[in-house]
């Protein structure tokens, strides 16, 4: 029986109740299974998965009173947590029905902050609650990739601005009103204010190859004053790709849609159903065609990188005075990058010219010690008034003044240190190495390894179907290879293409020298490729559906932290685990000089590793260790020995020629061939 379909016959015995099996499922891929029972309505399972979240988070002692439980129930839900009534809805209608436990943490924390009790959580808004505790606050959201950091940062934001985005709502209306209809263009202006709009003068950022941000607007509402200009929430994050992914969700969070056709129905997700605040505005600045322009149309949200943030606050398109909200995501790198004096600027300014109450989360899922010292020197994480917020529990950081009553809710502790903070590997992924000679291309040990995965699908889904099991959360293999810069990648993508001609289609990720980065990551998503080519920082944070392996070709192993970020692409919410599903495959090709530095990297880490051959069963042998020359595959033969001729010493092969790389990437960078573009980095 292959080792995919020992998966699955562990999946139905899952679904028949078996402890064993549900005691090994990392948390993440407990919350796919219950957010795949609540998209298909089979709620007799989203119950049952529901009760192992429940035992994890608060524990399964017996003697706790069935008062306690429902109340832990309760806080397993947006509205128990105290997220605003219409964002509640919203997160429904787009099947976040249930928060993840990091994001129960993280609202659990500004809950035990603000000292809030039921009975005021049920009748004051966040919001106000805020304005009265008039002090600033801090959250760390430390926790391992892909367990939901996202959504645990956007829903206390767009709580705490609920009502100052409504009332901006008001005032636009007003001023809109005040304009008049001299034009006959009522209908236009009406859809300016009751649809959100993502601000960019970037045509890629709203639409992408095809993906459609429907409801958006880029007219203006005429001179509503300056009480609606600044933002009340600045989002930095490290690259420009995870910039706009963040946009996107925080839009369909706002009652967008995005669609990959016109015609595509968009079911419960429906603006019109939607009953937050209308036309609030998220405006980007991401590159130096953005940064050009500014945030001069009456911005909400900030979101920015680094790079650009001094010269939003020098053209004072940020205040930080205005700031209600400020988050750092990828908080380990997007702090590396921004410059000291910027930061200070941020959170030094004026106390007696801030307008609010603001509060801070420093999010990823390595935030470490060092991080969180440089944050509490920084001012960043208000003593006395900061939490810590993990998958697993929440606590007030440790300080002169320590939190009173931290622990009130079931499952927090009195305090935290910043030494409880490192760097954070989920638990439930399968690790394997692949050590090949010093003068051998990986690249052969690449393709060998992608075919056995092909191989072993194809005979789970042949087992399935003689013994009549349905293989529904098995996949085909979804892969993304990290390579050690962009210059390796982009001499790889030709030779990897001809040799997997007609398995995969490849694509290839260039943020700094490639074309149309948005475009080939959205194909990805969208599965019109199936094997990506990436370097380490080209994909910090993103989210890429149905993806089953990760591979890494010759990079480094000292950095325990990069190893995260590269190994958590695998394994997130959404995807198939490596417990019940064929998914969450971390394979780590080294050169026999740097096998060794994996050993150090696991125990640093604390995982287990398996090492794995990746030579191709086409040499038939008898008992005897004889040629069985009668079945003997000439095709498969065939094939080995052409791989081998293309990828063996591929870099001496390759050298620096410019027509190997141009034949790579055409740049057809003309908007107006907006529709066609987006196929010079990738391959079918």
């Amino acid at each position: 029986m292959s080792t995919t379909f020992a998966r699955c016959r562990r999946t139905l015995a899952l679904h028949s109740g078996l402890s064993d099996v549900e005691n090994s499922i990392g948390l993440n891929e407990l919350h796919t299974l219950l957010r795949d029972a609540v998209q298909k309505e089979d709620y007799v399972e989203a119950g049952r998965v529901s009760n192992i979240v429940l035992s994890r988070l608060y524990g399964d002692d017996p003697s706790v009173p069935e008062a306690t439980r429902r109340e832990q129930r309760r806080r397993m839900s947006w509205k128990g947590l105290g997220a605003a009534p219409w964002l509640n809805d919203r997160l429904d209608s787009l099947n976040y029905t249930f928060p993840t436990t990091i994001q129960i943490n993280a609202m659990e924390a500004v809950n035990a902050i603000l000292n809030t009790t039921d009975e005021v959580m049920e009748s004051v808004s966040l919001e106000e609650r805020v304005d009265v505790h008039q002090r600033d606050m801090g959250v760390v959201v430390s926790g391992t990739t892909g367990s939901g950091k996202t959504l645990a940062y956007l829903v206390p934001l767009l709580s705490t601005l609920s009502d100052s985005l409504f009332l901006r709502q008001r005032i636009r209306v007003g001023a809109e009103e005040a304009v008049g209809d001299t034009t006959g263009d009522l209908l236009d202006r009406v859809a300016v204010v009751t649809s959100p709009m993502i601000r960019s003068n970037s045509r890629k950022q709203t639409r992408q190859s095809g993906a459609i941000a429907t409801g958006a607007s880029m007219s203006s509402l005429g001179q509503s004053g300056k009480d609606v200009k600044s933002p009340l929430a600045l989002i930095v994050v490290p690259t420009r790709e995870l910039g706009v992914q963040t946009a996107m969700l925080l839009y369909q969070l706002v009652g967008g849609n995005i669609k990959d056709d016109p015609t595509a129905l968009t079911g419960r997700a429906n603006m019109f159903k939607y009953k937050g605040p209308k036309g609030i505005r998220i405006g980007c600045v991401l590159d130096d065609e953005e940064a050009s322009f500014g945030l001069k149309l009456q911005t909400d949200v900030a979101i920015t990188t680094p790079q650009y943030l001094g010269k939003l606050m020098d053209d004072e398109d940020v205040l930080p005075s205005k700031l209600r909200v400020i988050i750092y995501d990828e908080a380990d790198l997007a702090l590396e990058k921004t410059d000291a004096k910027d930061l200070e600027r941020l959170f030094d300014d004026d106390p007696e010219e801030r307008e609010y109450t603001r509060l801070t989360y420093l999010v990823g899922a390595s935030v470490t010690e060092a991080l969180g010292n440089l944050a509490v020197a920084s001012r960043i994480l208000p003593q006395g008034k900061s939490c810590i917020a993990t998958a697993t529990r929440f606590a007030a950081l440790q300080s002169e003044e320590p939190l009173a009553d931290a622990a009130r809710i079931a499952g927090g502790e009195k305090s935290a240190s910043l030494k409880d903070l490192s760097v954070c590997l989920y638990p439930g992924l399968k690790h394997e190495r692949a050590v090949v000679p010093n003068d051998s291309s990986g690249l052969l040990t690449l393709t060998r390894l992608l075919r056995k995965e092909l191989q072993a699908y194809d005979q789970t889904v042949k087992e399935a179907g003689d013994s009549g099991v349905a293989l529904n959360t098995v996949q085909r293999p979804r892969v993304v290879v990290f390579f050690p810069d962009e210059e390796q990648a982009k001499k790889a993508i030709v030779p990897l293409r001809d040799t997997m001609w007609g398995e995969h289609k490849l694509c290839v990720l260039l943020p700094t020298i490639g074309f149309n980065p948005l475009t080939i990551m959205d194909q990805f998503k969208r599965n019109e490729t199936s094997v990506m080519l990436a370097t380490a920082n080209s994909v910090r944070g993103l989210d890429f559906p149905a993806l089953t392996h990760v591979y890494t070709l010759y990079l480094p192993m000292d950095d325990p932290r990069e190893y995260v970020h590269l190994a958590g692409r695998v394994g997130r919410v959404g995807q198939l685990g490596s417990v019940l599903g064929d998914g969450g495959h971390v394979v780590s090709i080294l050169r026999e000089d740097d096998a060794g530095k994996m050993d150090e990297l696991a125990a640093t880490l604390g995982f287990e590793f398996v090492d794995i051959e990746a030579t191709p069963d086409v040499i038939p042998r008898g008992e005897d260790g004889s040629l069985d020359v009668d079945n003997v595959d000439v095709e498969k033969m065939r094939r080995l020995l052409e791989d081998t001729m293309t990828l063996v010493d591929l870099a001496e092969d390759i050298g620096d020629d410019p027509t190997v790389v141009e034949a790579t990437l055409v740049d057809d960078s003309d908007e107006e061939d907006d529709e066609d573009d987006g196929d010079e980095d990738s391959f079918q």
